[in-house]
Order: C-alpha cells, then structure tokens, then sequence
C-alpha cells in the first residue's frame, strides 16, 4: 500500500512540475514556435510575423531580406556600444524537416506538448527551435538587467538549412546585406548527445549530391537484353563500385573518435527513379547519392575517381551533381582563437563540458567559414537522446532552460571581447584541412 501512496506522490509532484514549467514565459514562446509548422517547402509567413512581433516587443531593429521569392531572412540587431568592433551572429534556421503524426509520434508534431514529465515534444524541439528560443531569452534576460554589450549582437534566422541553403544562407553570406552586419564570429547548431558533454562543431564536411542517370535499351520486359546494355545494368555496376567505397568507409568510421567524423566519407544511394511499365525494361535509370566528403578529401582528385567509376560502368552514363559544397575550413579551437576560449570559459563557469567536434552532417556554418568566418556549432543539450529528424523529437525543459543560461553567459562574453584581442581579420581564426 505505501509503495502504492509512493508512487501516487511521484505521479502528482511531477504534474505540480510541469505545470509550473507551463507558465513559464521561455517555455510558453518555445512552444508557440514549434507550433508553427515550418516544414521545408511551407509557406514561412507565420514564422516572420512571430519573429517581428517578439523583436517588437523587445524594442529592435528588425529587417527581413528574400533573395529568392518564398525564402525570407529575418535579421534581429541587439545593438552594443561599440559598431566599429567585428559583431557576433547568432544564426539558425527555421525550417524543419517534415513530421506526419501517422508515423507514430505520441503527440503531434506540431503541438509543442509538455508532458508529465516535463518534457517538450514536436518537430523542432532539437534541431533547432529550442536554440533559436535560447538566443533570445539568453539575449532578452541581458537586457532585462541593463547589461549593454560593447559589440553588436545579431540574430539570424534562414529559411532553408534542411535542403541545401541556397535560398538562405549562400546568397545572404555573398550580399551588402550580410557585409553591413560587419561579423566577426558566427554561432550556429550543434547537436544533442547522451552523454554528459555538448559537442561543438569547429568544421563541417563537404556535401555533394549526385545523380547518375543510366541510359540503356528499352526493351519487352520477356526478353534477355545484354545486361550491360540496358539502364538496369548499367546502374547495377555503379551501385556496386559506389557500395564497395561506402564498404571501406564504413570500416573506418568504426575506428573513428565520436569527435571526428571528417576522418571519413559517407556514401548512401537515397534515391532510384525509373521505369515506365511492369512489361518494359526502362530505358533510363535514375540513382541520387548524398556523399559527405572526409574533411581531408582532395577534391579535384575524388572527382576524378568517381568520373572514372562511371565510364567503367558503361556508356550513356551522366553524372550531375545536385549539390557541390566545397570544403569550408576549420574554426581554430585553442588558445590561439580568443573567441573560443571566451566561449569556452562561459560554458564551463555554467557547468558544460564541451568537445570540440567534426560532424557527420553539415550545418550553415559551412558556409560562413568558407567566407572567410569563424563558427562554432553549439546546441546545449547533454545527457539527452539524439533525435534529430526523428519521430518524437522532444527536450526536456530542464535541459532547455539550462541552456538559456549558458548562452547568457556566452553571448556575455563574446560580445564583450575588447577590439585589441581579436584581429580585425576573421579569416587569421580559421585553417584548412584538405589535401
């Protein structure tokens, strides 16, 4: 029976909880913006409309840039002291990848549903809604106590990191628009892990996006066409060549620290167009793979490697590639870059254990190093389960709320680095690693 009473008690102090976690006012905005359905593709409107009314309320100069219809850019400037010092940017996205209840999710997607448990449910709440709350609140709690900032704070939001950026952030980076923001160090994503550490990403590999289109002989789907010339077969021989890369791939990673996944390249065929009718041998195949380049990759020479790989599969074979990201350099993580080790410190004096870490993904920072710009991909979620993209992506609030204050403490920092220990070249805090 008091087992029972027990248990009963649990169940009401964590209802008792979670509901005081329900009015608080971080909380409540970071379930409004996942609530808003910002799905790739979605109108984004909505997400603007809740971006200019939270600046609004705080007093700040907002501007929104599209440089391709549908895809805005919303910029929040939290002004400091001093324009003329190099400005620290606080970038995210807001566009997440698609969610359908139908798939199994507890609750639904887009509800921003706060359990029991205290925990945050919806597509979002990792990657990267809850990143974009904590530079707000982190920057709107510094206000709130009359602390100004020597440097210009600006937050960032793009409309499309989850499919390539090139409405987002590669346009914004070569624009006047961007050069007058006068940046000197970019923040961006990281990720969860479940451990009792927060990576942060220093580099990010290379994508490239290819698609082999097989041209053979269409033919009755009865006869017995020479496999090498039809599009089946064709294909069959660059499937398997590409594999056998991704085979020898896959056995490096296996040898490979949890902070370094730029010590190899990742292969996967994602997508297989083709055909026309259950009877007929098509007569073109289409195969999609996304590729992730080894941050030490010579690119010029891989290329010519996969170019290869095609005319041995057989003639009337086309490689295009769908995406072609050059790599970015790496941010310097040492005592050498001042910007990290002020970051370095705010995470410690808050209790975070941080990991200087190369991705198996990409982020936008990518393309901020290749500009010449040092990033750190930061997202303070240890001891939490990676659900990036996954059904019933969630966060606790606890975790949340922890990383409002470490990002008060970062911002704090960075943006109070004085002019004369950083360079007023970005560029002197950034190396590269290709051959």
């Amino acid at each position: 029976m008091w087992l029972r009473s027990l248990f009963c008690v649990a169940i009401l102090l964590s209802s008792i909880v979670a509901q005081n976690y329900a009015n608080d006012s971080a909380v409540k905005i970071f379930q409004q913006y996942i609530q808003i359905n910002t799905t790739s593709g979605n109108d984004l409107t909505p997400a603007v409309n809740f971006w200019l009314k939270l600046a609004t309320e705080q007093g700040l100069y907002t501007n929104v840039y599209w440089f391709t219809d549908g895809y805005p850019i919303v910029v929040i400037k939290w002004p400091g002291l001093n324009s003329t010092l190099g400005s620290i940017m606080l970038n995210s996205h807001m566009d997440v990848v698609p969610a359908d209840e139908n798939d199994g999710w507890t609750y639904p997607p887009f509800s921003g549903y706060l359990d029991n448990n205290s925990v945050i449910w919806g597509r979002g709440a990792q990657d990267m809604k809850s990143v974009t709350i904590q530079y707000y609140e982190a920057l709107k709690r510094l206000k709130a106590r009359n602390i100004t900032l020597l440097r210009d704070v600006y937050m960032t939001l793009m409309p499309d990191e989850e499919t390539g950026a090139e409405n987002g952030m590669v346009p914004f980076v070569a624009s006047e628009e961007f050069k007058a923001l006068n940046v000197a160090l970019e923040l961006d994503e990281g990720t969860s892990y479940d451990l009792p550490v927060s990576p942060v990403f220093y580099q990010d590999k290379a994508v490239w996006q290819i698609r082999v289109d097989c041209h053979g002989v269409a033919t009755h789907g009865s006869s017995f066409a020479v496999l090498n010339t039809t599009a089946i077969g064709k294909c069959s021989n660059v499937i398997n060549t590409f594999l056998a890369l991704r085979d020898q791939e896959y056995e490096k990673s296996l040898g490979a620290d949890i902070t370094n996944s730029g010590s190899y390249t990742s292969i996967n065929l994602n997508k297989i167009n083709g055909g026309t009718a259950n009877n007929i041998v098509p007569q073109i195949i289409s195969l999609v793979f996304d590729v992730r380049l080894a941050t030490t990759v010579n690119e010029t020479l891989f290329e010519a490697q996969l170019r290869e790989w095609i005319r041995q599969a057989g003639d009337n074979i086309t490689l295009t590639f769908l995406q072609k990201d050059s790599q970015s350099p790496a941010t310097i993580v040492g005592a050498a870059n001042p910007y990290w080790t002020a970051f370095s410190k705010a995470a410690s004096t808050k209790g975070f254990i941080v990991l200087p870490t190369i991705p198996p993904g990409s982020t936008d920072a990518r393309f901020m190093r290749s500009a010449g710009f040092p990033a750190f991909g930061f997202s303070p979620m240890p001891n939490t389960e990676l659900l990036l993209h996954a059904v019933n992506e969630r966060l606790s609030v606890k975790t949340f709320l922890a990383g409002i204050e470490v990002y008060e403490q970062i911002i704090y920092n960075l943006a109070n680095l004085p002019g004369e220990e950083t360079s007023v070249d970005p560029s002197v805090y950034l190396y590269y690693t290709s051959q």
